[in-house]
């Protein structure tokens, strides 16, 4: 009886990110961590906007799904000089684009043009949804970037991607 090796979804996209231009070794080899939410594992790399490469260096993040995990690329200054907020924001914003991939397969939620309560930016599906689940994170965990794998915290039940909408700024 032949015998099959179960890996990782990560060990698995490895050799797939390593064909993307944005995945070069020195991404790969990037300071960062690895998160999981639930099913969806991820890998965060600090790397400078330049080395993006599918993502436009205007961003200061950027997300490469594949299957149920993700490679986040964060721009290492912003993230590093942001204030707490800021940095929780951004990590939740591109955990967000990696879930609607592997959790929601680009349902966006159902979440349509609301995202624009944000700004215009927020305006397309993907990116309301990406900014309202960073939110709903907010509202949940505050700025604690623990359960995503960064630094130290308490624990936090983080949002369900499932349940996210798009909800006004409280002014």
């Amino acid at each position: 009886m032949p015998m099959s090796l179960r890996l990782p979804p990560l060990a698995l996209a490895a050799p797939l990110l390593a064909l993307l231009p944005a995945c070069s070794p020195r991404v790969l080899s990037a300071d960062g961590w690895n998160f999981r939410v639930g099913d969806t594992q991820g890998a965060v790399r600090l790397v400078s906007r330049q080395e993006f490469g599918v993502c436009s260096a205007r961003l200061v993040g950027c997300t490469v799904p594949v299957g149920h995990g993700c490679l986040v690329m964060l721009d290492r200054d912003y993230f590093l000089n942001g204030t707490p907020r800021q940095r929780t924001l951004l990590l939740a914003h591109e955990v967000g684009h990696c879930l609607d991939a592997s959790v929601l397969e680009y349902g966006h939620g159902g979440i349509g043009a609301q995202g624009a309560v944000y700004g215009e930016y927020y305006r397309p599906a993907v990116e309301g949804f990406a900014e309202s689940y960073a939110r709903a994170y907010v509202a949940r965990c505050g700025d604690n970037l623990a359960p995503l794998g960064y630094g130290a915290g308490p624990e936090c039940e983080v949002p369900d991607p499932r349940g996210v909408t798009a909800e006004p700024p409280v002014r």
